[in-house]
């Protein structure tokens, strides 16, 4: 296909797909499995795609983790489109448009003390950031992160893990189940108090889960006498058109897709449900 036929509609219309090969799948839990996926537009951490199939519809997706030329994106089987993609195997193509969305001010975290909250599928936005300063600490004052699970059959990333561990604060929790070395039980918020909050002038927070999660560790981070214009919150939950025309992520008066999904506290106080 001549270039020139093909360019002007991937950069013209967002609202057309194009497709990219599997690279690479790993399954972390029986519902939830990484697709690494080929691309070839540039993507922020915490920005999301739309993943389609032609003749069975479409799903949005964050981006957990991007390099030069792949995207790895998390995906739970929940509906029609996942169960389709779940169905597919490295090589298959998948169907996407964007990249849609205001991903993480990685720069605004920069010379601070991070904190990083996140609840179940939450963590996959996070990844890419945590990875990020794992790799790259001299960046940051020191990172904590309080990473909740369901139970042990739900945990993501394991693997990922230990280097976490080894170069930054890592608690791991399990909603259900028995505390041993790695896990301590218990939702995110009661272990708020394990957190490094010496330095507050100079702390950022980011919370990422369902809605009633980040409701609950946000008020628990106020109440450490963080300020609303340090704490970050992550709607990406809301995700539905990715352009604004649908109206289902609709908060007030910004649209997620197009406004989030990652908000200063300060920016997103009164859209939480």
């Amino acid at each position: 296909m001549p270039k020139h036929h093909h360019d002007c509609h991937s950069h013209d219309n967002i609202l057309m797909p194009n497709a990219y090969p599997i690279l690479d799948i790993i399954k972390y839990t029986d519902n939830e499995w990484n697709f690494r996926v080929a691309k070839n537009f540039e993507t922020k951490l915490g920005q999301f795609v739309e993943v389609s199939l032609p003749m069975v519809g479409e799903a949005p997706i964050s981006v957990s983790d991007c390099g030069d030329n792949y995207i790895d994106l998390l995906i739970r089987n929940v509906g029609k489109v996942t169960q389709q993609l779940f169905q597919l195997k490295i090589g298959d193509n998948i169907w996407m448009r964007g990249v849609h969305g205001n991903g993480y001010p990685i720069e605004s975290y920069h010379d601070n003390h991070l904190i990083i909250i996140a609840g179940g599928t939450g963590v996959a936005p996070v990844k890419g950031l945590i990875r990020h300063f794992v790799e790259a600490p001299e960046k940051i004052k020191g990172m904590d992160m309080i990473l909740g699970f369901k139970n042990q059959d739900a945990v993501l990333y394991r693997d990922e893990m230990p280097q976490w561990r080894q170069c930054q604060h890592l608690i791991t929790t399990l909603d259900q189940g028995e505390a041993n070395d790695e896990f301590e039980v218990g939702v995110v918020t009661e272990h708020i108090d394990k957190l490094d909050l010496s330095d507050l002038a100079n702390t950022q927070a980011i919370v990422v889960g369902p809605p009633i999660m980040i409701k609950f560790a946000v008020q628990a981070l106020l109440q450490q006498g963080l300020t609303k214009q340090q704490i970050w919150v992550d709607y990406e939950r809301r995700m539905a058109c990715a352009v604004g025309k649908c109206g289902h992520c609709r908060m007030g008066e910004k649209y997620v897709c197009i406004d989030g999904p990652v908000f200063r506290f300060d920016e997103a106080e009164y859209l939480i449900d």
